[in-house]
């Protein structure tokens, strides 16, 4: 897809879940993380959401579990953009969905350290991540009929 400029801003941010649970902590342990991320998009209003996860385990057992959401309303014409008329299917730009997803890890970084402050588990942080790793190309996304 040719390079566009996206014009959008913050609609929203929604902690889905958060949970620190204190009797799967151990000191001792190695304290391993996994985060995942996912998107959606809505051609009714416009809107393209980052959905992202962090777990923070002690074995296989998480002792903080992070989830959240941001949206984006992107502008009708920006939007409009990312239809492939031939297809039906809404191709969202490598570039700006990076950009969207650094956003939301921001975002997630910010929440965890207020959620975090004062647990005694305030040294877990969101450790930096390399964004253009994880998406590769342009995403296709199929929408159903209502």
């Amino acid at each position: 897809m040719a390079s566009q400029q996206v014009t959008f801003n913050l609609k929203g941010i929604s902690t889905d879940e958060f949970a620190t649970i204190k009797e799967c902590y151990n000191k001792e342990e190695n304290v391993k993380v996994e985060t995942g991320y996912g998107f959606e998009v809505d051609p009714e209003t416009y809107t393209v959401s980052v959905r992202f996860s962090i777990l923070f385990k002690c074995k296989e057992s998480p002792f903080i579990v992070l989830k959240l959401t941001c949206g984006f309303d992107v502008e009708k014409e920006s939007f409009d953009g990312f239809l492939d008329s031939e297809s039906g299917k809404y191709i969202i730009p490598k570039g700006f969905l990076t950009h969207l997803t650094v956003l939301t890890i921001g975002t997630a970084r910010g929440v965890l350290h207020a959620k975090l402050e004062k647990t005694g588990f305030e040294k877990y942080m969101l450790p930096t991540l390399n964004v253009s790793d994880l998406i590769k190309e342009d995403m296709v996304f199929e929408i159903p009929n209502s």
